[in-house]
């Protein structure tokens, strides 16, 4: 590696062959400069030292990597090299936009350290495509005293022969020249496959609007007119380069009005902004898809199309940008349909510098909060952040601790078989099959409006308070049956979950709680629910596997939805420390969705249960073993018909008299 450079390499392998590779070869050449890490070490490495080159594998989690690659650019920017590899070519095509290199995976080490050395210092390449000498003359010296690798062609072919050569980072490109004109040389440069994200600044003596648009339209990414001003295109190359390592946004103008269009870049770039002009929805499309934008300003009516189109348009892209509309119509209709279509404000035509940037620093802080919330939904759960919103505002700063009483469905879940698991694989292996586990819950119970409290190892505690409607029961419900459909899709569509599946036993309850503040005043304090239905809850989970099903739900959770759901009943129990008794019910489905062996399982499983609690235990057997052909049997080889019989037998052999038909549940 270039020593000129300084920079650490860290690499990210997956594949074990290729690293032990990779290692042995850089102790002899690399030892100082090469970090081997794994993937959970990326975020600690790279805030260690961001002056570094970050190699990234992975077979199982390319597109996990991909992500974390989106991040690490959006927060270190240029300062973070990254060089992507992968045996799938066609990835290429997402990271390209994102990494500074992808590399078909396997590769020679020299190959790869080359590569390295070749992004650890990126020549400032900039390609001058004009026919004039005159203009060579003036410009070419200019831009080399600024530090740019400055190369020439004096005509539209010569200049895409040469571009395709050098692949330079800039192209400024005259319009009328011999053999091939400005705006042929530039269209192939833009369509060749290693010169789409080429940054071609057109510049002309012609100032027709038609050029400006044929120009946007072959995919330009800015018009100049000449006479050329040479500190603004140095300025202007150089924010070019600089635009991956600023801190602050990326800015598309679509403005038809070039020279409003101009003022407006010159006044956000000199606040930091990154900006770039078209001139139509295509255009605009176009560009977005070689560099995301965090916020487009885009006059009302487009030339080729609507602001509703463009609204529309934009959704499809990740991290879809912010929409600010220009109008010189001072019309109250107007800001009311782009603002109920998703636009986040409305500038008024003719304004000053200050009302633009009042206005778009506004709407990109609004944005920056969005996201801030978002992430901070990952760490804290809804209600939490709710509450510390609340006290925030009402000024609650007392240090006493919350606790009031609310009605709410508990719910609780745990891996089956977790200790023998942890067994069979290695540390890293579980982490990823847990937090696998748990991005598949998290969806089912953020979509079904639940606030997951926390997890706790291979533990979930969920809760829902009861709103107005009483909905809570039934978005519980909801959430255990979407949880077995996903779980199924996950066992199966994960290659080593598809031969050893996850098992997830569930046990939820409804009823009061007491929402409070748990912890240390002068520390970390949780806001949590706790109370007699949270513990009930938590021993139904605990009490799955005695039964041979999945899920336990007490009656209260079913209070008032029992005709939305099909389900039987389990049990009739007394909980450790509580006289009263409770019904539990396994879920299936909702109603009216059940197969037919379900029915039948259900029918004369619950026709058992209703002569054992009357204690004619015979009867009883005999229902058990007819829905006993309809159990699914578990992992644990037992099902509740089984059970039963099994619990038939011992009441009948040991003549039980005082039978209430009430069980006792043994374990907290």
């Amino acid at each position: 590696m270039n020593e000129a450079t300084n920079q650490k390499l860290v690499l990210c392998i997956e594949n074990v062959l290729f690293r032990s590779y990779l290692e042995k070869h850089f102790q002899e050449s690399l030892s100082e400069n090469a970090i081997f890490i794994d993937k959970d070490a990326i975020a600690n490495s790279i805030a260690e030292n961001q002056n570094v080159v970050l190699i990234l594998q992975s077979e199982t989690e390319e597109f996990r990597l991909v992500e974390i690659a989106s991040r690490l650019k959006r927060v270190f920017g240029s300062e973070v090299k990254i060089i992507f590899l992968s045996l799938d070519y066609k990835i290429g095509e997402e990271v390209s936009t994102i990494v500074d290199r992808f590399l078909q995976f396997p590769i020679e080490a020299d190959t790869l350290i080359t590569c390295v050395s070749e992004i650890a210092a990126p020549e400032k390449k900039v390609l001058l495509i004009d026919d004039s000498k005159l203009v060579h003359k003036t410009i070419v010296d200019e831009l080399i005293t600024s530090g740019f690798d400055v190369h020439q062609a004096f005509d539209g072919l010569e200049g895409f022969e040469k571009a395709v050569e050098i692949k330079p980072s800039v192209v400024i490109c005259d319009i009328e020249m011999p053999r091939m004109n400005g705006f042929e040389a530039c269209s192939k440069i833009r369509n060749h496959p290693d010169l789409g994200n080429t940054y071609i600044i057109m510049s002309s003596t012609l100032g027709s609007a038609a050029d400006q648009k044929k120009g946007f339209e072959v995919g330009v990414d800015e018009y100049i007119t000449k006479p050329v001003i040479i500190g603004e295109l140095i300025d202007r190359v150089q924010k070019v380069f600089n635009s991956a390592s600023s801190g602050r946004e990326s800015i598309l103008i679509l403005e038809q009005n070039l020279n409003l269009a101009k003022t407006i870049s010159k006044s956000l770039s000199q606040q930091g902004f990154h900006t770039r002009i078209t001139d139509s929805i295509r255009s605009s499309l176009r560009s977005l898809k070689r560099m995301n934008s965090d916020l487009i300003l885009s006059e009302i009516e487009p030339n080729d199309g609507t602001i509703i189109d463009l609204l529309n348009s934009i959704e499809n892209f990740d991290n879809s940008p912010d929409l600010l509309v220009m109008t010189s119509r001072d019309s109250q209709a107007d800001a009311r349909m782009v603002l109920n279509a998703g636009a986040v404000g409305v500038l008024s035509k003719p304004f000053n510098t200050d009302a633009l940037l009042a206005v778009t620093e506004r709407s990109l802080a609004d944005r920056r909060s969005k996201k801030e919330q978002e992430q901070l939904g990952r760490y804290v759960s809804k209600a939490s952040s709710q509450m510390a919103i609340e006290k925030a505002i009402l000024g609650d700063g007392d240090g006493e601790a919350r606790a009031d009483k609310k009605t709410a469905s508990i719910f609780f879940s745990d891996i089956a078989g977790f200790t023998e698991r942890c067994e069979r694989y290695t540390a890293r292996e579980i982490v990823e099959q847990v937090n696998f586990l748990y991005d598949t819950m998290t969806k089912v119970i953020l979509k079904n409006n639940g606030d997951i409290d926390k997890f706790i190892g291979d533990a979930c505690m969920a809760f829902w308070l009861d709103s107005s409607n009483g909905s809570s029961n039934e978005h519980l419900l909801n959430t255990i049956i979407e949880m077995n459909q996903e779980l199924e899709k996950m066992n199966a569509d994960h290659p080593l979950l598809a031969e050893d599946p996850i098992i997830v036993r569930m046990g939820a309850n409804s009823g009061e709680v007491i929402l409070c503040d748990l912890g240390a005043a002068d520390a970390r304090v949780d806001l949590t629910v706790i109370g007699d239905t949270v513990n009930a809850a938590a021993r139904l989970e605990s009490a799955v596997k005695q039964y041979g099903v999945n899920n336990l739900v007490s009656e209260h959770s079913l209070k008032g939805v029992e005709n939305k759901f099909c389900s039987r009943i389990i049990d009739e129990v007394r909980v450790k420390g509580k006289k009263e008794s409770l019904k539990c019910f396994e879920i299936f489905c909702l109603n009216g969705e059940e197969k037919e062996n379900v029915k039948y399982l259900k029918e004369n499983f619950e026709a058992g249960f209703e002569q054992y609690q009357l204690g004619k235990f015979l009867e009883a057997k005999l229902l058990f073993k007819k829905a006993e052909e309809y159990e699914v049997v578990s992992s644990e080889c037992l099902t509740a018909s089984k059970l039963y019989i099994e619990r038939c037998d011992y009441l009948i052999e040991n003549n039980v008299d005082d039978w209430a038909g009430i069980w006792s549940l043994s374990e907290k």
